[in-house]
This record gives structure tokens, C-alpha cells and sequence, in this order.
């Protein structure tokens, strides 16, 4: 829809614009061609934001005159201003379409600086996609091109860029590590837009911090200097940081107030993010009014404005208040179909970003060649020998699986034991580790007679994505086989006690930090509540695997903005270490299955889907060797607690 929409702006713009730029054009006839398409470029980037639609016509000028002309200079600068202005103005796509021209013309002229803000701008629109990882590898390669020219505006942008991404996934100290380096960029350049951004951005992590007072005094420095520099979209900003502070104070007429300032500052200059966002927060304000119809009318908006650009950050955020809203209203029913929407969205991404995570790798390390025959030689034999020892890694696991599982029901005494046990689950044992191990297997053979019967047909990325999804079934594989080798270990025997005296608070934060990444892609925080002079004299391998095991199911079972509460107590001589999640819980069935390889676990109540059930029993396994048991509570809707108890031995 959108692509039908902007023949009619352009069309519009034109209308609008002529007049002006018909004057602007007679009043630099005289100058050389070169020289007009500077003026025009640089008045395309200096309306970007009071006058967008003034800003796109001197930009569509400037490259109508390079059809001219041999100097190539400033083409890749005005693709760039253009690729912004249409970002601004909410088209993503074509914002994106600009940048990759800007980066194609940079690279053929030489012009590193260009091509630092080409990747930088489509970072940009990573960022705006939620795909940070990949905007974060983008912005990276732009900083490092800046840096090696000791170009400080550049690196002043990337800064900025880098430090919003870290501001968008609550890391705080990162956040405002980078913004304030580039703000040290911009003071001693004396780039007062820049620094009144900086503000801005400093100004929302002290917010996030709970430092009011002081985000609220950075606020309106920030919005005093955007005012004296005509600078109007930071005149927008400001007003909605503000608000966003009077929301927090519950101080409600007033954070609308400066919310709907904001709003109409972004609309009027067609700054379309900064109009979803806008939407976003007025309806959330509007549910903590009560006001629900009103809250519906924005939240509707910001969803279908994101949806329609291509926002899919704002989407989310819009996804979840909608959520919100439906729970005020009693509406179980909608306040689940918008967590599922919420949730497929997020699958979505992460997903797209992984594609697309290769993509980029496959650029990176594709150089210019000049004899293409040898090279093209040279990757084949290469594949030849990645493609046989991912074969040979492959086989050697799966018979060394193998060898094991026969070693385990043979060897050690406990065998004899497990035997009897296991005689009546095997088949269904089998049966979960074949269907776990189909998928992967079934992606190499497929892979592999792909690769064999249109190999010359494929493109080199074609070929590299290829080696890189025989690369990922065959770590699919590996974890799998590494957790059933662990447990066979644990039922022969083999796993001894190393104790040592260790301090538990110490024990609970090592264990968690592995999962601090996976807790923050799905908002969930890690409370670690324990004593600091806690000690326990335990086997720290066995420790760490139980309490890692449990941290990781109670993140993955987590619902969207809960927390998972990992607490330890001495109660007489036991130690007691509970992983305690906010989940939907288990009903009495799937309680009194947790531990039996026989059953297959299914649950649909969290964020990841169920596995061999090899973790849990692997946990069980070192407990009992370790002279120790667990516990678990749950109940439906009110989430899970497992609780581990040892001897605390000291």
C-alpha cells in the first residue's frame, strides 16, 4: 500500500516545492553543474526535518542533474540524505533501497567516509526492524572505517547509534557509555545539534534509572538548546521524554499534555517514528487514566502505522499494551491472541535475523579477485573438505553415542539396576532421541543431495549458506549428544565427587551470567537472592550443572516481562537453592512426569519448546550422587519452584 502511496506525496511534494525550487535553480543557473548539485544536496540534508517534502525535491534534483555529469562525488551523499528523509517520513523499504544504492556508488568511487555512513544508515534500519544484532555489526564496520580517517562526525554518529541500540535492550551502563563519548565528540566540535541529542539520550537512561530529577533537568537543557537552534524534532523529543517522566509520577494530564505536544511536532514535520511512538505511549498513558476507549483509538493507530512502515519494534511494544489494555477490559480471549501476535512477531524477527546475520557474513568475506576461475576452484575444494569432516564429525558422535549407550547397560553395577528400569520405557526412550535427531538428519541428507545434484547451478552464497546450515545441524547433533553422554556418565558411575568449599552467593551469579543474554531477548530479569557469607562444601561442576540447568528452563518457561527468582537458605545442616519462575505452571500429570524418560514432556506454556527431558534428569541424577534430592511446586497459572537440597557439609 505503501508503494502506492508515495507516487501521490511525490506528486504532492512537487506541487507544493516547485515554486521554491524553480527560484532556488534560477538563482545558481550561472554556477558549473558541480557546483549546483553541492548547493541542492546540502539544502536537502539542511530541510530534512523542518521541510521534508522541500528536503526530497532538492535531493531528486541533485540526482536528476548527475545524469550529466562525470563527478560522482556527491551521489552517494544525496542517495544517503534521501534514504533518512524516507525514513523518517515512515518508508523503511525505500529508505533502505537509497542506502544500498548510496553504499553501491561509495564503493565504486573509493569514498570511505560514504561508505561508513551507508553501512551506518542501514544499521539504522536494522534497528528500527529489531534486528540489533545485525545493526550492531553494521554500525560496528561504519565506526572502525570512521575511526581509521579520524572522521569525528561520523564517529560522533555511530556512538549515538550504538548507544541507542544498547538503550533499547536495557543495558543501561553501555547505553550511556557510548552516548557519552559521542557527546564528548560533539562539545569539542561544537556541533550543537548534536549535543542537544546527546542530551536527549543521556536524559532517557537517567530516567531508566530512576534518577528523575536529573533526567528531568537534562530534559529541558536539551529542550532550551533545541529551541534556540531550531532544531524541532529534538523539540519533540524533549517534550516526550518529559511526559514519558510525568507518566512515571502518575502525574497523568500533565504527561499527556506533553505527549500530545510531541505528537504534533512529528506529524507536522512527517517524522512517522516518532508519530508511532507517540501513539504507543498516549494509549498506554490512557490505560493508566482508565480511559480504555480512548487507549484503543492510539494503540490501534500505533499498531496499524508500525505494521504499515515496517516499525516492527514499535509493533511489538504496541502488540504488548494492546495486550494490556484487553486484560483491563476482562478480554482474556483478545489478551491472548495479542500475546501469541506478540509472540510470532518476536519469533519472526529473531528468525529473519539469523538469516540475514548470514547474509552478512557471507559479504564479509567475499573479496575482488581477478583470476574468478581459480577462486571459483579454490572454494570448491574447500567446501569438498568442510562438507567430508562435517560427515566424519558427524558419524564419529553418532557411533561414539552409540558405543557408550552399549557400554552403559553393560559395564558398572548400577547398570544391572537401570536395566530392569529402563526394559519397559526403552522403546520410547529411543523414539524421542529418533525424533530429535530426525530433524537435523534429515537436514544434512536433504542438504547433501541438493549440493550433489545442482551444485553448478548454485551462486556462492547459495553454497555458503548451505555449508552453514550443514553447520548448524550438526551442532543440533552435538548438544544432543553431549546431553545424552553426560547422562549415561551419570548411570554408570563415572561422574566423582571433587568437593571444595564454596561461597554460594558467588556459586549463583557465575552460574546465571551464561544466561544473562537469553534472559534479556525474552524481558525477563534474574533476581539472585542469598546471604554473601553463605557457604557450602560441594562439587562446583555438579553444582553449576543442576542450578544452570534449572536458571535456563525457568527463563525459557518465563512469560514476556517476568522474573526469575534464584534464592539460597541454610536451614539446620541442608542447604537449600530454589529457581523459582513466574510461568504458567504445570498441572498435576506433568508434575508427576517431570522425571520419567518414558513419558514425552509437551507444553506449549512458555517461550521454548520441550526437549528430551534429559536435563532434568540429569539434575536428578548428580543430586543423589551428591547425596542430595529436588523438589518441585507448580501450579497452573502461578508458575513453577524447584528446589535442590544438600548437605551443607561445613
Amino acid at each position: 500500500m505503501m508503494k502506492k502511496i508515495i507516487p501521490f506525496l511525490l506528486c504532492a511534494i512537487t506541487a507544493i516545492a516547485q515554486p521554491r525550487l524553480d527560484s532556488l535553480l534560477f538563482s545558481i543557473k550561472n554556477l558549473d553543474d558541480t557546483t549546483q548539485i553541492k548547493q541542492l544536496t546540502n539544502l536537502c540534508w539542511e530541510y530534512r526535518s523542518k521541510n521534508p517534502e522541500s528536503a526530497i525535491e532538492y535531493g531528486l534534483t541533485a540526482l536528476n542533474m548527475m545524469e550529466n555529469v562525470s563527478d560522482l562525488r556527491y551521489k552517494s551523499e544525496a542517495l544517503n540524505f534521501l534514504g533518512v528523509i524516507y525514513g523518517n517520513l515512515g518508508n523503511l523499504d525505500s529508505a533502505y533501497s537509497y542506502y544500498q544504492d548510496a553504499l553501491e556508488v561509495s564503493k565504486a568511487i573509493g569514498d570511505s567516509a560514504q561508505i561508513a555512513y551507508s553501512l551506518n544508515n542501514i544499521g539504522d534500519y536494522y534497528y528500527k526492524n529489531a534486528l540489533y544484532s545485525i545493526a550492531l555489526e553494521k554500525i560496528f564496520n561504519a565506526y572502525d572505517i570512521f575511526a581509521s580517517l579520524n572522521h569525528q562526525q561520523g564517529m560522533a554518529y555511530c556512538l549515538n547509534d550504538i548507544g541507542e541500540i544498547y538503550l533499547s535492550q536495557k543495558d543501561y551502563d553501555k547505553a550511556l557509555e557510548y552516548f557519552e563519548r559521542s557527546g564528548e565528540i560533539r562539545a569539542a566540535r561544537d556541533d550543537q545539534r548534536g549535543y542537544a541529542k546527546f542530551l536527549l539520550n543521556i536524559a532517557s537512561v537517567y530516567a531508566h534509572t530512576k534518577k528523575i530529577d536529573k533526567s528531568l533537568e537534562t530534559y529541558n537543557e536539551a529542550l532550551q538548546l533545541s529551541k534556540e537552534i531550531d532544531y524541532i524534532k529534538g523539540v519533540s523529543w524533549a517534550y516526550a521524554g518529559i511526559g514519558d517522566i510525568y507518566l512515571s509520577q502518575k502525574k497523568y494530564k500533565q504527561a499527556l499534555d506533553k505527549r500530545f505536544e510531541a505528537l504534533n511536532i512529528d506529524i507536522e514535520i512527517g517524522n512517522k517514528y516518532g508519530e508511532i511512538i507517540n501513539y504507543n505511549q498516549i494509549g498506554f498513558i490512557y490505560i493508566n487514566q482508565n480511559n480504555l476507549t480512548k487507549a484503543r483509538e492510539y494503540l490501534n493507530k500505533a499498531r496499524n502505522e508500525s505494521a504499515l512502515t515496517g516499525h516492527l519494534d514499535q509493533l511489538m511494544v504496541a502488540y504488548g499494551h494492546l495486550r494490556t489494555l484487553a486484560l483491563a477490559r476482562n478480554d482474556y480471549t483478545t489478551a491472548y491472541n495479542y500475546l501469541e501476535e506478540h509472540s510470532n512477531l518476536k519469533d519472526s524477527i529473531f528468525s529473519h535475523e539469523n538469516v540475514n546475520m548470514i547474509a552478512d557474513l557471507q559479504t564479509a568475506f567475499i573479496t575482488e579477485q581477478k583470476d574468478r576461475e581459480n577462486e571459483r576452484l579454490k572454494r570448491e575444494i574447500d567446501f569438498e573438505k568442510k562438507t567430508n569432516s562435517y560427515l566424519l564429525i558427524i558419524t564419529f558422535l553418532v557411533i561414539a553415542g552409540i558405543l557408550m549407550l552399549i557400554a552403559m547397560y553393560r559395564a558398572e553395577r548400577k547398570a544391572r539396576v537401570l536395566y530392569a528400569e529402563l526394559n519397559s520405557s526403552k522403546d520410547k526412550f529411543f523414539s524421542i532421541i529418533a525424533h530429535d535427531l530426525k530433524n537435523p538428519f534429515g537436514a544434512l541428507s536433504n542438504i547433501a543431495g541438493y549440493l550433489k545434484t545442482d551444485y553448478d547451478s548454485l551462486t556462492e552464497d547459495e553454497r555458503r549458506i548451505l555449508i552453514e546450515s550443514i553447520s548448524s545441524s550438526a551442532n543440533q547433533i552435538q548438544n544432543l549428544l553431549i546431553d545424552l553422554l553426560t547422562w549415561a556418565r551419570a548411570q554408570t558411575g563415572e561422574i566423582k565427587i571433587n568437593k571444595h568449599k564454596l561461597n554460594l552467593k558467588e556459586l549463583l551469579q557465575s552460574t546465571y551470567a551464561p544466561f544473562d543474554l537469553l534472559a534479556k531477548n525474552n524481558n525477563v530479569a534474574i533476581k539472585i537472592e542469598c546471604n554473601d557469607t553463605l557457604h557450602i562444601d560441594a562439587d562446583k561442576f555438579i553444582m553449576e550443572t543442576v542450578i544452570g540447568n534449572l536458571i535456563n528452563n525457568a527463563i525459557k518457561f518465563s512469560e514476556w516481562k517476568s522474573e526469575v527468582i534464584v534464592a539460597a537458605k541454610k536451614n539446620k545442616d541442608t542447604c537449600e537453592i530454589s529457581v523459582t519462575d513466574f510461568g504458567k505452571g504445570m498441572d498435576e500429570e506433568t508434575l508427576s512426569n517431570l522425571f520419567k524418560l518414558d513419558v514425552q514432556q509437551s507444553t506449549d506454556t512458555g517461550i521454548q519448546k520441550r526437549g528430551t527431558g534429559l536435563g532434568l534428569n540429569i539434575c536428578k541424577e548428580f543430586l543423589e550422587i551428591h547425596d542430595g534430592t529436588i523438589e518441585v511446586e507448580s501450579e497452573p497459572m502461578k508458575g513453577s519452584k524447584f528446589t535442590v537440597k544438600i548437605p551443607c557439609g561445613i
